[in-house]
């Protein structure tokens, strides 16, 4: 995975071992997971990761499996390994393929900019007020249907302390409501949106905890049937079953397929917080990442 820092962008390939589910009972962690290569560019494309990757399997072996994002150059460089007869299974990280399925059925419904503009006006009338304990959230718009659930959460929240009746003048409800702009027009869509990603994210959490097999799966199947949009639904029992698929050519259906890139998330947020002076210095940054990772001896 890379990350830009600074006037640098930095690369960085984690091992961790395939039978984590088998020996841990706990999601994968930075201490189980060894950083096997790093490097900074000015960036990084398809072709660049995949000249990187090469020399890396030369030294040190073919992976059992690439656990990815959805980024495209890395889909790309895998791709071009694959042609060159160095492929290995791709897991796809199950973080961004719910963002992605939230993406995919939500974004161009009309009423998600009605919400979200409804979201910052909200917050603008909460802020500096009695009520500002009760803003929403914040979200990056570059990474948004990874934390919209969030959102969602909050303003569900934030009507059900709104409900029917009438209002004595100049009491906190009727501030609260004088602040609450067109967030009540969006009720079903909060609805619509919040019966999907609850339950998605009930099966997040059960498969980055225990892995994906028959048994995980078996227990998120009530999670599964209760998404509301059939759509949504069947796209991620198809994402379910492609990995299981994997997870079964690797030997692990019975045992626990790692599904999540949590680790070098938290690994590139360690990286920022640690030594980058008041100027971000990709290079610094990146010979500190190894020393983050594993177990210290």
């Amino acid at each position: 995975m890379s990350i830009g820092l600074g006037t640098g962008k930095i690369l960085t390939v984690l091992a961790l071992n395939a039978h984590h589910h088998q020996l841990s009972p706990a999601a994968p962690r930075l201490q189980d997971v060894h950083c096997m290569a790093v490097s900074v560019a000015d960036s990084w494309t398809g072709e660049s990761i995949a000249a990187f990757l090469e020399r890396l399997i030369a030294s040190a072996g073919r992976p059992a499996a690439y656990l990815k994002d959805g980024g495209t150059d890395l889909q790309k460089a895998i791709r071009l390994l694959d042609e060159q007869g160095l492929a290995s299974p791709c897991i796809d990280d199950i973080s961004h393929v719910i963002a992605n399925l939230l993406k995919w059925w939500y974004q161009d419904q009309p009423m998600l900019e009605t919400f979200l503009s409804a979201c910052g006006r909200v917050s603008g009338k909460l802020k500096q007020t009695v009520l500002a304990c009760l803003a929403p959230p914040k979200v990056q718009t570059k990474a948004r249907f990874m934390n919209a659930h969030r959102l969602i959460r909050w303003a569900h929240q934030l009507l059900r302390l709104s409900p029917a009746g009438g209002a004595r003048k100049g009491s906190t409800l009727s501030k609260l409501r004088a602040c609450l702009d067109r967030l009540p027009s969006c009720r079903a869509f909060i609805k619509r949106f919040r019966d999907d990603a609850v339950q998605l994210l009930e099966c997040q959490r059960v498969l980055k905890a225990q892995g994906l097999s028959h048994f995980t799966i078996a227990q998120c199947e009530p999670f599964i049937q209760a998404i509301g949009s059939s759509p949504v639904r069947r796209e991620f029992v198809a994402y379910v079953q492609n990995q299981l698929q994997i997870a079964a050519k690797l030997g692990l259906d019975h045992i626990g397929l790692p599904v999540s890139s949590d680790q070098i998330e938290s690994l590139f947020g360690l990286g920022k917080l640690h030594g980058t002076g008041e100027i971000k210095d990709a290079n610094r940054i990146a010979l500190r990442l190894p020393a983050l990772c594993g177990t210290p001896t």
